[in-house]
């Protein structure tokens, strides 16, 4: 921790008493809020006078976790999804290409900030939970503070490297104490070892989740911990950036795994009997298909909508986003959004968008694309919402779709829980420890990946019989099934794959701007369905209805938009449009308009046909700038590949390998790590603190 963090919770208990004072907290049920108390450090004995209180004190916990931070820049950077702002100097667009600069606010500073708050207050929790008499409810609350604590750790890891560490609260340390005020960075296998080892010691006394008294997985049950347990030991045995904590010398930096092979193969050990564990017990599944919608869709429609018993036994852990003082834009920046003011939903502009490399990498049958990655937005005309087909540079977020939430809190506040862990992954973990543990994958490795598959409809896909192939096989599935889940972006990192799998992407994208290679019969064209926005939370709405237009012939009937006030032109137009939806098999009335794929959404020859052929005149569009308005193809960009995909900001245009998979510290005034303590070094290859101001 730095002076500044710590000095300032010295002075009130460390921040952590306010966790456990003045907020309102959301319930299991999320249906109601409990207000609690006004603590102050005065108070702490009666905070922690009886386990009833202290259960209060170890949910208030869990806010240090919903963090805007790691659901936009912790989101993007993973060849799945990218920041999509209003410029490409906004941070977010910086960190999403692994631009960091430590002078400005493009690292991750959230995380370090809210990682040690949440660590200081389990600390504290942990020590005066201990005081009160044993029983299974006193083990249970601090279990879930370790785990919790782990967490804490873990995501300063994965993002930080090694970074400092406190194992007891601040009411027992020194100010004296130099190690208290400006500790050191410490070695990141030393920390893994240790909350490793506390959670292996305390998981079990987590009650299963069909013993939850919490009704909901907005609190650790015992299969969720195992599961945390398990993400946390494939990052710990897994590849990290690393270099000379003593020498600090850039030369050191080196992407590998820890030295000691026999740890590795024991911490994948761990990891295999806490996911194994969680399977045999039962009590998970994943959500299956129903007559009306695919299981993948069931799952997040429910789950973005706030009914969480339908996705209870898959959705294992999600963190609390609900009320006035827990609740984040999570539904806002992530996701198909309203339109802006005259909208129905009135939201905020959607600020991430899918590449369309991964739009494309789908197996078309796969029920997963149009749920995580579908191709509409909705746009206002006139007096209505419209969904509105989109284009390949504008593949929206769709899994927390502000259609599919309840009525936000307001504007800003979606009300969407923050998914954490869900059974999909254990099953994908399970399969990753099987295979590296046995030099290949197992039937056991094998069975876990199939099931994955199979939910998504694309049971039949080949499965690699190789070791590396199988790893890369369980990542690829892992990108088609966990994106906007928070874990993508070091997932890459540990499994070695993020240089190798950003190379490609970029390649991939130039390739398909000019429509080369794989990507040498893209169809240009679409002709979507016009489909008006119903105006209610909890539509069922998935995508729009379209297919691809790849005759010559047909494509010479749309291939150029006149404008609208040309009558005779756009009724011919009209005419060509009836033409082809007809013979494609679908009755035609006036609701289908032609899209150009490989241009921008606002291009006039796609505004243009909407207004002509689908009587959609679009007032706003609730999209930011960077991304949303360009266009992907080469030609389409006057020959030369746009500025996202290959400029001065293009995709990535800040990685650099050996050196981007970790964040550097922040260091530009006071309040940053660097600033505030001068024994702290800085990751190399960055400048150091700053001492002229």
């Amino acid at each position: 921790m730095t002076k500044s963090y710590i000095t300032r919770a010295a002075k009130s208990l460390l921040v952590a008493l306010a966790v456990a004072g003045g907020a309102s907290m959301t319930l299991t049920s999320c249906e109601e809020t409990l207000e609690r108390p006004s603590f102050t450090a005065d108070d702490v004995d009666y905070v922690f006078s009886d386990v009833a209180k202290a259960d209060l004190y170890v949910k208030g916990v869990y806010r240090y976790f919903c963090l805007e931070e790691l659901f936009r820049a912790g989101n993007t950077g993973d060849c799945v999804t990218t920041a999509n702002e209003d410029a490409f100097t906004q941070a977010n667009m910086q960190r999403a290409s692994y631009n960091y600069d430590p002078y400005r606010p493009w690292v991750f500073g959230d995380v370090y900030r809210e990682s040690y708050n949440a660590i200081e207050s389990c600390n504290l929790g942990i020590k005066r939970i201990n005081m009160l008499p044993e029983s299974p409810k006193r083990n249970a609350l601090i279990a879930e503070l370790y785990v919790l604590r782990a967490f804490a750790y873990h995501n300063l890891i994965r993002f930080l490297g090694d970074v400092p560490t406190q194992w007891k609260p601040m009411e027992d340390c020194s100010m004296d104490d130099p190690d208290v005020l400006y500790p050191v960075r410490q070695d990141r296998d030393a920390i893994y070892d240790r909350i490793i080892q506390d959670m292996v010691d305390h998981v079990n006394d987590l009650p299963w989740q069909s013993q939850n008294p919490y009704v909901t997985n907005e609190r650790l049950t015992r299969n969720a911990g195992l599961g945390v347990m398990a993400r946390i030991c494939l990052h710990a045995a897994g590849y990290s950036l690393r270099w000379n904590l003593e020498t600090n010398d850039p030369s050191t930096l080196k992407l590998s795994r820890r030295p000691d092979a026999a740890r590795v193969q024991e911490i994948y050990r761990i990891a295999d009997q806490a996911l194994a564990d969680v399977i045999n017990k039962g009590e998970n599944h994943l959500i299956q298909d129903t007559p009306e919608e695919s299981g993948f869709m069931n799952l997040f429609r429910n789950f973005t909508g706030g009914n969480y018993g339908p996705t209870a036994p898959e959705m294992m852990w999600m963190i609390a986003q609900q009320g006035e003082k827990t609740n984040s834009r999570l539904g806002n920046y992530i996701g198909v959004t309203g339109a802006g003011s005259g909208s129905f939903f009135n939201a905020m502009k959607a600020l991430q968008v899918k590449l369309p490399t991964y739009w494309l990498s789908f197996d078309p049958r796969d029920t997963r694309r149009d749920v995580t990655a579908p191709m509409y937005t909705i746009g206002h005309s006139g007096d209505e919402d419209i969904h509105c087909g989109t284009t390949f540079s504008t593949v929206m977020g769709g899994k927390y779709r502000v259609q599919w939430a309840q009525a936000p809190y307001n504007g800003s506040k979606r009300n969407i829980d923050m998914a954490m862990l869900r059974y999909s992954d254990i099953l994908l973990m399970y399969a990753e420890t099987q295979n590296f543990l046995n030099g290949g994958p197992t039937d056991a490795a094998k069975s876990a990946l199939l099931e994955v598959r199979k939910r998504a409809g694309v049971g039949d896909l080949p499965i690699p019989s190789g070791q590396d192939a199988f790893l890369e096989a369980v990542m690829q599935e892992r990108l088609w099934e966990l994106a906007d889940e928070f874990v993508l972006r070091t997932d890459l990192v540990r499994t070695g794959l993020l240089d190798k799998y950003i190379t490609e992407t970029k390649a991939d994208l130039r390739s398909l701007s000019k429509r080369e290679g794989k990507y040498a019969n893209v169809p240009v064209y679409r002709i979507y369905k016009r489909s008006v926005n119903e105006g209610v939370y909890g539509d069922k709405f998935l995508m729009p209805e379209f297919f691809d237009v790849t005759d010559p012939a047909e494509i010479s009937l749309i291939k150029d938009m006149p404008r609208p006030t040309q009558a005779a032109k756009a009724k011919q137009m009209r005419d060509n449009v009836k033409k082809i939806v007809e013979a494609h098999g679908y009755t035609y009335n006036n609701d289908w308009y032609p899209i150009n794929l490989f241009l921008y959404i606002n291009h006039d020859y796609n505004n243009r046909s909407r207004q002509i052929c689908g009587s959609v005149v679009i007032g706003a569009w609730g999209l930011g700038a960077t991304i949303a308005t360009k266009p992907v193809g080469f030609a389409e960009n006057m020959n030369a590949y746009p500025d996202w995909i290959d400029g001065e900001n293009g995709l990535f245009f800040g990685y650099s390998k050996n050196k981007s998979e970790l964040s550097p510290f922040a260091g530009d005034k006071t309040g940053h790590p660097l600033v505030d303590n001068p024994r702290l070094t800085q990751l190399p290859g960055y400048p150091g603190a700053k001492t002229d101001f």
